[in-house]
């Protein structure tokens, strides 16, 4: 064996260095970004309503999601930074500093959330037609990020409610918005929170002297009262976070909730965020979206448009991104502002 190895270190150590190198390239993670197009995640899939309209639905509403790697690896890097359906870029101090954990969380609570606004907005709109059709909610502040410095970091829960803080000269302030005017630097004070299974539970959080800050985030959401509301739905496992499919899902359950199919046999993508008003709202990674509808046959993209002279605006993008990418035909590409908009257009196509 000895004799052998030593016939053969030449040809060995002459490897080594080569080899390292590529192992370096496939496993040494860098600090930068990569986003790449996805596909389409058929709405169906994700959202079950206990209804029957009584109607075959002939076409399909679909989310479209992009992949995001953080932290690639050098090869990962290279392969995406050639390819012209790809974006990349240096990690800022800020993003190398955020904690991956709670970034899913948050994904996780907004996809969440985002489905209880496109059932209020896809119930109201067909109770509206239907009086049998009935949606119950509640107006809720959620805890929707926390600061590294936050005394109770790992105690206070993402998504728990928040209930009360016992401020200054006793006063208890029910209003998050409030919060610091009864409050003062330095000092610690009892915040109540609920879980969302109901539990109230109190912790004392420190204003800190260095921020002036507790380190918690609030954000108001409308969160639905599946108990009172019908018809009944159930929302499957999904592995895509974030709000930005909440348009296509309102459309999707306004479908199976209405008499007749408004998809009229298409296949129907889209992005965007939907408000509690219906209104459509901006969104990530349009370039990859879009390729990822072409790619997949899309009939029609749905996306949100609010200004023709915002360069960041995602109709604005998404023209930009058919001319970068070579895609002649942009007719199928739809721009909107409301959930409304999104309804009449369909309506349209059957004049």
């Amino acid at each position: 064996m000895n004799e052998l190895l030593e016939k053969h270190w030449p040809a060995i150590r002459a490897l080594i260095l080569p080899y390292l190198f590529i192992f370096f390239l496939l496993v040494y993670p860098i600090d930068y970004y990569v986003t790449a197009p996805g596909g389409l995640s058929d709405v169906g899939k994700s959202i079950s309503i206990d209804f029957d309209a009584g109607k075959p639905i002939a076409g399909s509403f679909s989310s479209t999601y992009v992949i995001y790697v953080r932290k690639p690896t050098f090869f990962e890097f290279f392969a995406a930074y050639f390819s012209p359906y790809n974006d990349s870029g240096q990690l800022t101090p800020a993003q190398l500093a955020e904690d991956p954990v709670q970034n899913e969380q948050i994904a996780y609570l907004d996809h969440v959330t985002s489905l209880d606004a496109s059932i209020i907005v896809a119930y109201e709109a067909m109770a509206a037609l239907n009086p049998a059709i009935r949606i119950v909610y509640e107006d809720k502040v959620l805890v929707y990020g926390k600061a590294s410095y936050l005394s109770h970091y790992a105690d206070i829960g993402l998504g728990d409610e928040f209930v009360s803080v016992l401020g200054d000269g006793g006063e208890l302030v029910i209003d998050y918005t409030q919060i610091g005017t009864f409050t003062t630097v330095g000092n610690l004070y009892p915040f109540t929170f609920r879980t969302a299974a109901g539990t109230e539970y109190t912790l004392e959080v420190l204003k800190q002297p260095q921020t002036g800050k507790f380190g918690l985030t609030f954000a108001p959401f409308r969160l639905v009262n599946e108990e009172e509301t019908y018809p009944k739905f159930t929302q499957h496992s999904v592995d895509i976070g974030g709000p930005s499919g909440g348009l296509m899902q309102a459309l999707y359950i306004y479908n199976v909730l209405s008499p007749v199919d408004i998809t009229r046999g298409l296949k129907i993508a889209g992005t965007g965020t939907i408000g509690y008003d219906g209104t459509a709202g901006d969104i990530g990674g349009v370039k990859q979206k879009i390729a990822a509808a072409y790619v997949y046959g899309a009939d029609l993209f749905f996306v949100d448009h609010h200004s023709d002279t915002n360069v960041y605006d995602d109709y604005v993008e998404a023209l930009a991104a058919c001319e970068e990418l070579g895609i002649q035909d942009t007719s199928w590409i739809i721009p909107v502002q409301t959930f409304q908009d999104c309804l009449d257009y369909l309506e349209g196509l059957g004049d």
